[in-house]
């Protein structure tokens, strides 16, 4: 388990190595053949971001990925990509925007490393974490969920089976983290809702179909339209892609649309049921998917607070997660274990 535990975390615990700004805008004017301006640096679990604008208003993305990430691993991003855009061109992810060289990434040196960078389309709209949630936007959320998670049916790449810590399979890794956060509120209740996850997770879930999914639908992937919250225009940030469970991914959309002021586990549970009832308007979920739905969302729940609050602790320089209030630690607690205790019908 230990090994296990070090190759799910090695990326996490990797140094952040900021790239400059102006290292990131000699890059594009290099390999992608124009001068940005107006650069913003955003936040990324892993990977260093840059909006930028070019020529006539086009805006784009520019993700460079910490130099402890294999290669292959943008690679699938980039290949998903551009097969949504191939087979399912309605659907609105980001566009990969080839170098001058015609390539899909390029690598380059920094600070003694290699590194690999990808340029993208920008999506322009509202992220889902700044709007107002209502039931018609998680049910938009679920449809579009559905129909991600059929498009990606047919796509296969080697790197999909590279282990992923936000995958709810590896939920019993919860274990190590909780020991390294002995200051952790809840922390006992945590545990004891761990050791009941882990056992029906472990034993039920590799008898249910598994595809490559989205892995991570939560509020700061999902753009909306500003002049009508409830309308989605945009998925973004594949980082977490991987093959695993089909109804993991439903459960992920679930747990993260939780409105984040939810302390009351009944209405969570119509949150949950908003998302994965659309989910299974597209795509049919069986029996045995159903039934693991409510411990999927618990996993999801308790992992969110531990990881967030594990990445704190190890990484506080990176920026991109603040800490939990411990109020929003126990809700957050106690609506898991009020899921796991559930029977979702849908």
């Amino acid at each position: 388990m230990a090994a296990d535990a070090d190759a799910l975390l090695a990326t996490m615990v990797a140094p952040s190595r900021p790239v400059p700004i102006e290292r990131a805008v000699a890059l594009v004017r290099e390999r992608y053949g124009f001068e940005p301006h107006a650069v913003t640096r955003l936040t990324g679990e892993r990977d260093e971001n840059f909006r930028l604008a070019g020529v006539r208003g086009a805006e784009y993305v520019l993700k460079i990925a910490n130099p402890a990430e294999n290669p292959a691993e943008s690679a699938f991003q980039t290949e998903a990509l551009l097969y949504l855009e191939k087979h399912a061109p309605a659907l609105p992810c980001p566009r990969v925007v080839p170098g001058r060289d015609g390539g899909t990434h390029v690598r380059f040196a920094e600070a003694g490393r290699e590194r690999t960078a990808r340029l993208l389309s920008y999506l322009p709209g509202r992220l889902l974490g700044s709007a107002t949630r209502s039931a018609r936007q998680r049910a938009a959320c679920g449809r579009l969920g559905g129909q991600l998670a059929l498009a990606l049916r047919g796509f296969e790449h080697p790197a999909a089976l590279r282990p992923i810590v936000w995958d709810v399979r590896h939920t019993g890794h919860m274990r190590r983290l909780l020991d390294e956060l002995p200051e952790l509120p809840c922390r006992p209740a945590a545990r004891a809702l761990l050791e009941r996850l882990t056992p029906p997770i472990d034993s039920q879930l590799p008898l249910v179909r598994h595809q490559i999914v989205h892995n991570d639908l939560n509020p700061l992937n999902i753009v909306v339209d500003p002049a009508n919250e409830t309308r989605v225009t945009g998925v973004i940030d594949f980082g977490d892609m991987t093959r695993t469970a089909l109804i993991a991914d439903v459960a992920v959309c679930a747990a993260e649309l939780i409105p984040p002021d939810c302390a009351d586990p009944g209405t969570a549970r119509a949150a949950v049921l908003d998302v994965a009832m659309a989910y299974h308007e597209q795509v049919p979920l069986g029996s045995g998917e159903r039934s693991l739905l409510g411990t999927l969302v618990a996993a999801r729940l308790l992992m969110t607070v531990v990881i967030h609050e594990w990445h704190v602790q190890r990484n506080p320089a990176s920026g991109h997660f603040q800490p939990l209030a411990a109020e929003l630690i126990r809700a957050r607690l106690a609506i898991a274990e009020e899921m796991l205790l559930e029977e979702m019908r849908l």
